[in-house]
């Protein structure tokens, strides 16, 4: 059993006892009429109501809090979301960055590759005009 129901019975005893010991009659002056009543009535009817009430406020409670889960998880989503974004972005970039380099450097060879052949050619022509 959950440890809040036990002490909320030993609390309901414990009322009900002291309301059985303290039974007189007691008048109850109310706004607009005067009652005579039994004292454990006025001490029943005092402990249903007080239990009521913090019943009320305990729900109303649990309410603002599954409305604040509710909340939070939507935020969480959309910033999962945006993170997901982000993340394919960043991706995008670094695959960009890559074909440039990739780029980069086959334009880079392709320079090699003129220079050795201007070299090659200049070679060729430095042997022509030194044997003639």
């Amino acid at each position: 059993m959950e440890i809040g129901f036990i002490f909320s019975l030993i609390f309901a005893i414990l009322v009900a006892v002291f309301a059985l010991k303290n039974a007189d009659s007691v008048m109850i002056d109310f706004f607009f009429a005067k009652v005579q009543v039994s004292q454990a009535i006025v001490i029943f009817v005092s402990a249903a109501l007080g239990a009521v009430i913090v019943t009320i406020l305990g729900l109303v409670r649990q309410l603002k809090l599954t409305l604040k889960i509710k909340e939070q998880v939507r935020k969480i989503k959309k910033l999962e979301e945006e993170k997901t974004l982000l993340e394919s972005r960043i991706e995008e970039i670094i695959s960009e960055k890559d074909l440039k380099l990739e780029t980069d450097s086959e334009v880079s060879n392709k320079e090699n590759e003129i220079e050795k052949i201007n070299s090659e050619e200049n070679n060729d022509k430095n042997e022509i005009i030194d044997n003639e």
